[in-house]
């Protein structure tokens, strides 16, 4: 079966970790657009080495370029991937649509893979990849395996799954909270991890903290670990099996793959699921766990999913804590699983954080010893004061690091090959030398044979200097021998051939991909010109869109000097189409960000009644379906996270009329976008901005002892406050998702002068659930404050009055001014 077992690589000695633990491929991040920033990746000497080495031990490279790129650094990224293209990387890893569209124009046969973070999670986005010419597509975490499953019978395009490792709580390539907080994109690779941060329940109408006993950790997710019931997932008919860990130890993916390379070898043979052994399972929850989950790829949910009481590593449960000398800073611990000197533990204090130390030494029965067995009393230093029965975790074990180093430090692959060697009389030796995927070398020594005087070579002897290849990742597996009787050659002549011989089998399958190289600086004079749009269009009056989620909320807007309606509340549709009937405003119905395969079977049936002038599209699903229709009017939602003209040209292929910009760019940014832009742009200028998508919800997970707990948002306000104090909303769109909004209200009305003049064609205010007075206020101000830069009139007492109540209430100004990491 074609599996494969994709391994994470974040340095030199995890590559070789993955590799010679069993990793078909793997994927690893340059200097420059990885969306894992702070792993300690590769510059280029270091990834054309990578590439060397793991194309020699027949194991493909994916590089990952999975970050928004600004047009400013296009050139850069286009000198980049040439330099993928000509070292020989195997295929790239993206996530902004214009970096898929530089690679689709100039690098025509570079495999595509779409990154997670695209948020690929139905199948007709797996379609439009496909048709846009992607090899792959990584499925988002939250498929089920029978979502995957109708993806695979119903396209060709390859999938690649999760399968072990960290989890996002948030739609991968959906989560702009660390961006909105601290100014780090996740989209940008600067993930600061706010899910990892505590945070309290609050109910938002009376303003008092929800109590419960889970834990603190409200957003923070176990690791996912499919170890034993791998054969489920393999069954569905995915490519490859992903392993989470850019960031982690070499030892922990020495562990991590080995672990899986053995059960999908044992499915490979039987077809059933894998009998994982016991040592094997502790070795992987040794390395690193947060506790483990099956997943959402499984069928767990709701706190099956979540570490709320910890959200970094806990490792491996030690005991409990009998007693503690102040004194001698000693703590003593009954002992359930092994230790050892200079082991790493932890012990959960009641209160405060949990303290740990590196174990100097054991004391047993007031003797000194190097291990503790389980079910010995034991004493170790300990510097902080714990109380009886805190538990205590091993949280790193030494002889099991050390273990994992030897099986990849100590040994290299086994490729198997396969050779001919000719040592006739008066004729110069030969060999020839070929692997199982068709690469053959041919080497002709400088010797020729002479005459034996004493002693003739023998065939053993023959055998025994070429197969001498200890310090190379080669077996060979069969050699045929012509040897003429009585002759003989020295042995130097047979090593310096084999040597040879070796050296040109490994340059030709360094080369895997057999490319032609590409001129970095032919290609980078014309970048100017694949950005500009040839066709310039007239600017256009500018239009203030609203977006609205009931139909209360669509009541209030109706009448008011706007351009544009966004409709979000898709089961009332046809209700809010009949209410605009009257009124010259076009009203485009707006999907979630995320749409399963069932909402998008309603959706399609829904359409062949609708009569809409035009959608706003929220993923590449809903964009596959609606591009069908005919004389719609498209027009890309911020979830699609337009950060360059590449993109934008991408989406006009498509038949996309129209873009919203992403909410990450700063109004220079939008600027170089507009001045080469082929088709209008829209940028949302108020609201509480949306941090995270999820499908996961908090309050139903900590009410679960209510027997409403499920649609208790639709009762209440809920919303989750940090440890500073700073309470986040959560609202629940019609599917069930749950959207973490920011705490403050994006309001750039003070801006708008600046805004106009940056030739935009329409602006965007966003409505969450604000109520009538509210929502026809905000629209006025903002009308008037247009109207006053076009006409050159000073603001009325009532704006100054809107500004300053906003102010009190406090705003964000976004990205528009500060940017993004």
């Amino acid at each position: 079966m074609d599996i494969e077992l994709l391994a994470p690589v974040g340095s030199w000695e995890a590559l070789v970790a993955a590799i010679q633990s069993g990793a078909d491929a793997v994927y690893l991040g340059g200097k420059l657009f990885s969306a894992r920033q702070y792993a300690t990746n590769f510059d280029e000497e270091e990834l054309k080495r990578a590439v060397e080495y793991s194309h020699i031990r027949g194991v493909k490279v994916f590089v990952t370029v999975n970050t928004l790129v600004s047009n400013e650094e296009l050139n850069q990224l286009g000198k980049y991937i040439a330099f993928l293209y000509n070292i020989d990387v195997d295929a790239i890893i993206v996530q902004d649509l214009g970096v898929a569209k530089l690679v689709r124009d100039l690098f025509s046969d570079f495999e595509l893979h779409a990154s997670t973070q695209m948020s690929v999670h139905n199948l007709e986005g797996a379609k439009l990849l496909e048709e846009m010419g992607f090899k792959r597509v990584v499925l988002a975490r939250e498929m089920s395996k029978e979502e995957i499953a109708l993806v695979k019978k119903n396209t060709k395009i390859d999938l690649e799954v999760f399968v072990h490792g960290a989890l996002c709580i948030s739609y991968s390539g959906q989560c702009l909270m660390s961006s909105m907080i601290g100014g780090r994109s996740g989209n940008r690779g600067r993930c600061a991890q706010p899910c990892r941060k505590s945070y309290d329940l609050i109910d938002m109408t009376t303003g008092k903290k929800i109590t419960h006993n889970f834990g603190d950790y409200l957003l923070s997710p176990r690791d996912l670990n499919t170890l034993e019931d791998i054969h489920k997932i393999l069954d569905t008919g995915v490519k490859s099996l992903k392993i989470e860990g850019r960031m982690k130890r070499p030892e922990y993916v020495a562990a991590v793959v080995g672990a899986y390379r053995k059960a999908i070898d044992q499915y490979i043979s039987n077809k059933k699921k894998p009998k994982i052994d016991e040592k094997t399972l502790k070795e992987v929850k040794q390395m690193f766990n947060r506790r483990f989950t099956k997943g959402y790829i499984l069928g767990e949910k709701g706190r099956n999913l979540m570490s709320f009481s910890k959200p970094s590593n806990r490792g491996i449960k030690l005991g409990k804590v009998l007693d503690y000398d102040k004194r001698k800073r000693r703590v003593k611990i009954k002992l359930e699983e092994e230790l050892s000197k200079g082991d790493g533990l932890e012990i959960w204090a009641k209160k405060g954080d949990n303290p740990g130390t590196i174990v100097e030494y054991i004391l047993k029965g007031g003797i000194k010893t190097d291990i503790g067995r389980a079910g010995d009393i034991v004493e170790i230093n300990f510097k902080h004061v714990v109380s009886k029965d805190c538990l205590v975790y091993k949280t790193s074990d030494m002889r099991l690091l050390k273990k994992l180093r030897e099986t990849y430090e100590r040994k290299d692959k086994n490729i198997p090959i396969y050779g001919e060697f000719k040592c006739l009389l008066d004729k110069k030796i030969e060999l020839s030398l070929w692997d199982d995927i068709g690469n053959v070398v041919c080497e002709k020594g400088e010797a020729k044979a002479e005459k034996a005087l004493k002693r003739p070579l023998t065939k053993e002897r023959i055998y025994e200097q070429i197969s001498k290849l200890g310090n190379t990742p080669y077996e060979l597996k069969k050699l045929d021998i012509q040897l003429d009787e009585e002759v003989v050659i020295p042995i130097g002549e047979m090593n310096g051939l084999r040597r040879k011989a070796i050296e040109k089998m490994n340059a030709l399958r360094k080369n895997h991909n057999h490319r032609k190289n590409i001129n970095s600086e032919n290609f980078y004079g014309g970048m100017e010109s694949w950005l500009e749009d040839k066709e310039k269009e007239n600017k256009k009056q500018v239009r203030l869109s609203v977006s609205v989620n009931n139909i209360n909320q669509l009541k209030a807007v109706l009448g008011l000097n706007i351009g544009r309606i966004y409709y979000n509340d898709f089961d009332t549709i046809e209700k809010a189409l009949s209410l605009v009937e009257d009124y010259s405003i076009p009203l485009f119905p707006s999907f979630s960000r995320i749409t399963e395969d069932k909402e998008l079977k309603i959706i399609k049936e829904k359409f062949k009644s609708l009569r809409v002038q035009g959608v706003l599209v929220s993923n590449l699903g809903v964009l596959n379906i609606m591009k069908k229709l005919e004389d719609i009017y498209m027009i890309t939602d911020f979830s699609f996270n337009v950060f360059n003209n590449g993109a934008v040209k991408y989406l006009k292929e498509i038949n996309v009329k129209e873009v919203t910009l992403s909410i990450e760019l700063t109004l220079k940014e939008i600027k170089e976008i507009i001045e080469k832009s082929y088709i209008p742009c829209e940028v949302i200028i108020h609201g509480n901005l949306p941090l995270m998508i999820s499908k996961y919800c908090p309050v139903s997970t900590v009410l679960k002892n209510d027997k409403n707990s499920c649609g208790a948002c639709e009762r209440n306000k809920f919303g989750l406050k940090d440890p500073l104090g700073v309470v986040f909303p959560m609202m629940r769109d019609n599917n069930c998702k749950v959207q973490i909004l920011n705490a403050q209200k994006l309001c750039l009305i003070e801006h708008m002068k600046e805004l106009m003049d940056l030739g935009l064609s329409s602006f965007r205010i966003n409505f969450t659930d604000e109520g009538s007075k509210e929502i026809e206020d905000t629209i006025n101000a903002y009308i008037e404050e247009m109207q006053n830069i076009i006409e050159g009139n000073k603001r009325s007492k009532d704006l100054k009055s809107f500004i300053k109540k906003m102010k009190e209430k406090g705003l964000t100004k976004g990205h528009f001014f500060r940017g993004v990491m």
